[in-house]
């Protein structure tokens, strides 16, 4: 056992679950995540716990309900942490004994599916107190929100109400309360009848894995009316998983990835944490606030890139997501005070007009003491093959990252020959994308208050057309556009 795992136990523990001298701590395992449990069970000797393990027994297993002789535990557990793999067949054994367990100990861990991987490096080697705020932080954002609607590049379109269903996080678990380890999204219950449009699972789902084709659920008063996927036999293992009871194709949850050291793996526990995503599950939420579907399943599906906006009660509306990023609180200006920019994105296509653009945004950033953002947009050339063109192949890791490379390394020079500024007083950006979209949609992700970019010229490397694109921009962003001719 390495002693990183150790050491990420014990932070979990410290921070997350809070850990007492002297407090009952149950870690219950099987012979897969038994390397993660003697992490955890070393991590709360170490803070002074008195451990106990509980295996489960393959022999017993898929288990429907809680083991006898692990039910005799239970009423004496201060702290637990449930990490063992995590079964589809199981999912009723699991909310059985999350409930149980909740009735009597402190704080709960609930890791099903943990691996040695997630407890070494990525989810859970973060700052948790850091991570903890910005959750804090959007959960405040929501005040007032009734509606939302979500959105995603894969096809994703659906309407949902939140009115009076508070959000809850898990990078602080409160006593009496549970959470996953690893960490790291905040959630709510939507109301159960409200859903109505789309959802394309494109990432993963709960635990079926990641999907091998998009996954589209159609989406009627709350419930799912059709599920359609190109590959018949995982569309059918999804329609048999939400087949349990009455209540398993019924909307059961909101949730928003915040870890930044999480990755997509095709496994949930980790996924439904990643920074970037948004998952909406179906089945139980009872334990949610104000949750009213009491199924025996809860299963997740993930949406890549997501883009969230929020109706809130007096008829207000924002864009708190947009492709993944939470957009920054908008900006409070004194009225007394003279208008001055804070964060200037210009967009540069290395033409000479896109050179003066260059000039000209940096003389308003350095006047106002603003942030300069330099953006390169790259253009990615079709990859259909001319012989088979219903086939579309993978782009080539080497030549994407070369040619960001060589942009960053253009873009560097062009400031450092154009502008007064030396290497670290700017941030540079260098995108894949349509170019006007793209620049909207960073602009709105990095808060950015000013759009500098010429509004002719073009460039042969990227085939850019400034004329169009400036065009584009100017209708669609949502703060000023300044197009230098």
């Amino acid at each position: 056992m390495e002693k990183g795992m150790v050491r990420n136990a014990r932070l979990a523990l410290s921070q997350v679950l809070e850990v007492r001298d002297g407090e009952n701590f149950l870690v219950v395992t099987d012979s897969l995540t038994s390397t993660v449990a003697d992490a955890f069970f070393a991590a709360a000797e170490s803070l002074g716990a008195r451990p106990i393990r509980y295996m489960l027994k393959e022999s017993d297993r898929p288990l429907t309900e809680i083991p006898e002789n692990l039910m005799v535990l239970v009423p004496d557990v201060d702290i637990a942490v449930t990490c063992f793999d995590g079964r589809v067949e199981e999912t009723p054994f699991r909310i059985q004994l999350l409930r149980a367990l909740s009735k009597v100990a402190r704080r709960i861990g609930h890791a099903p599916g943990i691996t040695e991987s997630m407890l070494l490096q990525g989810p859970m080697d973060v700052d948790y107190e850091s991570m903890a705020v910005a959750a804090h932080d959007l959960i405040r954002r929501f005040n007032g929100a009734i509606r939302v609607r979500l959105t995603a590049p894969g096809g994703t379109d659906l309407y949902l109400s939140i009115d009076g269903r508070p959000f809850s996080t898990d990078t602080v678990i409160a006593d009496g309360g549970w959470g996953n380890l690893p960490c790291g999204e905040i959630w709510c219950a939507p109301i159960e009848v409200s859903g109505e449009g789309i959802l394309v699972c494109d990432a993963s789902i709960g635990d079926l894995g990641a999907v091998p084709a998009p996954v589209k659920l159609t989406i009627s008063q709350g419930k799912v009316t059709t599920i359609e996927c190109s590959d018949a036999a995982y569309r059918q293992r999804v329609a048999d998983a939400m087949s349990v009871d009455d209540g398993a194709r019924i909307v059961g949850e909101l949730g928003i990835g915040l870890n930044p050291g999480a990755r997509v793996t095709g496994n949930l526990l980790e996924d439904e944490k990643a920074f970037r995503t948004i998952h909406v599950a179906f089945g139980n939420n009872r334990d949610m606030g104000g949750g009213q579907n009491s199924s025996n399943t809860h299963r997740d599906f993930l949406v890549l890139r997501p883009t969230l906006e929020v109706e809130f009660a007096f008829g207000n509306r924002e864009r708190l997501i947009v492709g993944g990023e939470v957009v920054p609180r908008p900006m409070t200006r004194d009225a007394t005070e003279a208008h001055r920019f804070h964060n200037v994105l210009v967009a540069v296509d290395y033409s000479d007009a896109s050179i003066e653009a260059l000039r000209c945004a940096d003389s308003i950033a350095r006047k106002d003491d603003a942030t300069l953002l330099v953006c390169h947009v790259l253009v990615r050339p079709p990859t259909v093959s001319p012989l088979f063109p219903h086939y579309v192949s993978m782009p080539d890791q080497d030549w994407t990252h070369q040619h960001e490379v060589e942009a960053a390394e253009r873009l560097d020079d062009l400031v450092r020959q154009h502008t007064p500024r030396p290497p670290d007083a700017y941030n540079s950006l260098i995108p894949w994308g349509d170019p006007a979209s793209t620049l909207v949609e960073l602009a709105e992700q990095r808060g950015v208050d000013l759009i500098v970019l010429a509004n002719r010229g073009s460039s042969a490397l990227t085939r850019w057309v400034l004329g169009s694109v400036a065009t584009s921009v100017a209708a669609n962003a949502r703060c000023p556009v300044l197009l230098v001719r």
